[in-house]
């Protein structure tokens, strides 16, 4: 099912967003980046529109704190980053990841984070870890010379990969661009769209028109 990220409107209330986003797809990814609104959880439940939950969303705060600095996940999301880099949380993730009976689902992430080079990827998929490819973030790590070809192969190819998200970039940042034909990992988000995996569209729509909102859906849908 296809998911439209909340920040994709980032900045605005979360109702809003939420209202404006599930009148363009069929379900919303809640995400960090909006504010919050009074009686946005009742909303949500009288909406009945499928949501899942992504790294710090908190329906009282806009970004709270994702990891602790004893290495302990402060949020329940069905998918997170890993640490960035250079953090106490990073120095303490493999013993976090090692005492955890049900990972959630981890993004695929690009140098400064955990999970964010070709080596840690691969032991990613060498134990099983549920992953969000990311396909903006391998597009960075790619361009960046960080990525095997084998690797990305084995992701692309993984099970393990039960969440994907898309938008695109230059390279050399998470930039979250509206995508194009051209769009690195476009087809593959199509395809695992067809296969009934949640993808999840992060393009900054609120950089946008309408029409031009309605066509970055279209262009994810039109062979789903």
């Amino acid at each position: 099912m296809l998911h439209l990220a909340l920040s994709c409107l980032q900045g605005r209330p979360m109702r809003a967003a939420f209202d404006a986003l599930r009148a363009l797809a069929p379900a919303v990814q809640l995400t960090p980046g909006n504010e919050p609104s009074p009686g946005f959880a009742a909303h949500l439940a009288d909406s009945r529109t499928p949501v899942r939950t992504h790294h710090g969303f908190s329906l009282t705060e806009r970004a709270p704190q994702v990891w602790a600095d004893d290495g302990q996940l402060s949020v329940t999301s069905d998918s997170v980053h890993p640490p960035r880099l250079g953090t106490p949380a990073a120095a303490h993730f493999d013993a976090w990841v090692a005492t955890q009976p049900t990972l959630p689902v981890l993004e695929t992430m690009y140098p400064g984070y955990r999970l964010g080079s070709d080596a840690e990827l691969r032991h990613a998929l060498r134990q099983g870890w549920p992953l969000a490819l990311d396909v903006s973030h391998v597009f960075i790590l790619r361009e960046q010379g960080g990525l095997a070809y084998d690797t990305l192969r084995r992701l692309l190819d993984a099970p393990s990969v039960v969440e994907v998200h898309v938008s695109a970039n230059d390279g050399r940042r998470d930039a979250h661009q509206a995508c194009t034909r051209a769009t690195f990992g476009l087809d593959y988000a199509r395809e695992r769209l067809r296969a009934g995996t949640p993808v999840v569209l992060e393009c900054y729509l609120h950089r946008l028109s309408d029409d031009a909102r309605r066509r970055q859906v279209d262009l994810l849908e039109e062979a789903a």
